[in-house]
């Protein structure tokens, strides 16, 4: 049925009192963005990188990268109303920038966390590319140097907050953004990051790290086949030849030590269940969870099982997303991990 709004009766004028009560409820279900003054703001830690052609269709990045500007203006920091120092979730993106963890951060912020997310690419001054040129035009590589340097300015950045308990920092990566995550599970001090969410993590590009100092939780959509050739091929036994990896200063010891371009380049990089295998027995708790009816990046949004055309050329796995339910079972295992490593106040 159509309905025509010249038909509709005009709405009478609610009350003044009526007016304000209902603008207060408002304000009240809105976040409560921190305040930051222009003593805040660091402009010199955005990055002066530039893309560099690898090959028609494939770019890296060269340059200085960026820190970590607080009032750079991808950065959402967010506190929840009426809550004394929360915990907080910092959220690192993958290949398609921020709005691959939006969804995500807004779920978090929903379940009572302060949540501080951003986008990499906007910190390095890239503007004016789409989410696919960087997903599929850009190297593993590069996206994770960038990551990795802005995350780390990042969170040495939050544990320096007042507004937050900086003893119940975690940290949620997804694909790109999850290879970094488990790389800072190796770098952050234990007194302040409690725990690392890695969902769809990729070994290609920085490797992954020789031990974590803090519990990881690997998450793993059985529908998750993104950026593999071979159809039968899944997230958790994803891997490459060691070429497409690069040492990295920043990146704590591991595996791109040992796998990259100028070390056996045509060796494999151990998948992600094989890189457990080999850490566990000197790291923190690693524990490795499967959802049915989910893909790459549960909030992209609907299950899509679909294989796409890289720049490279490629034709890879590309499925992305999830059910409703397999969101929300996601997300109740993310919430149980956190319960886990939460201190005692």
């Amino acid at each position: 049925m159509h309905m025509l709004f010249g038909t509709l009766p005009l709405p009478l004028p609610l009350p003044l009192p009526l007016l304000l009560a209902l603008l207060l409820a408002l304000l009240g279900l809105m976040p409560a963005h921190a305040q930051l003054g222009a003593a805040d703001c660091r402009p010199e830690q955005q990055g002066q990188a530039q893309l560099q052609v690898l090959r028609p269709g494939l770019h890296t990045v060269q340059g200085t990268l960026a820190g970590f500007d607080p009032c750079q203006a991808s950065v959402r920091f967010r506190l929840p109303q009426n809550s004394v120092k929360p915990p907080l979730m910092i959220s690192l993106h993958g290949g398609g920038g921020i709005k691959d963890v939006l969804g995500s951060d807004q779920a978090f912020f929903e379940h009572g966390m302060a949540t501080l997310t951003f986008d990499a690419y906007d910190m390095n001054r890239f503007t004016g590319r789409g989410s696919l040129f960087w997903a599929r035009q850009v190297s593993n590589e590069a996206r994770q140097r960038m990551l990795l340097s802005t995350a780390w300015a990042a969170y040495q950045w939050a544990i320096q907050r007042k507004d937050i308990d900086t003893r119940q920092i975690y940290i949620f990566g997804i694909s790109n953004g999850a290879a970094v995550a488990a790389n800072l599970a190796a770098m952050v001090d234990p007194q302040h990051v409690r725990g690392v969410i890695a969902e769809g993590i990729t070994p290609v590009g920085l490797g992954l790290p020789d031990q974590t100092r803090v519990p990881l939780l690997l998450a793993f959509g059985r529908l998750d086949d993104f950026g593999a050739s071979d159809p039968k091929m899944m997230r958790w036994l994803l891997s490459d030849t060691c070429r497409f990896n690069v040492r990295f200063e920043l990146a704590p010891p591991g595996s791109a030590q040992r796998c990259n371009g100028s070390s056996g380049p045509a060796d494999m990089t151990p998948n992600p269940l094989a890189w457990v295998d080999s850490i566990k027995v000197r790291s923190a708790p690693i524990e490795i969870a499967y959802f049915e009816n989910m893909a790459h990046n549960a909030y992209f949004g609907p299950l899509v099982q679909q294989r796409a055309t890289w720049g490279s050329g490629q034709t890879l796995g590309a499925s992305l997303g999830a059910t409703p339910e397999a969101r929300a079972q996601f997300f109740q295992a993310m919430t149980d991990f956190i319960a886990r490593q939460r201190r005692s106040p």
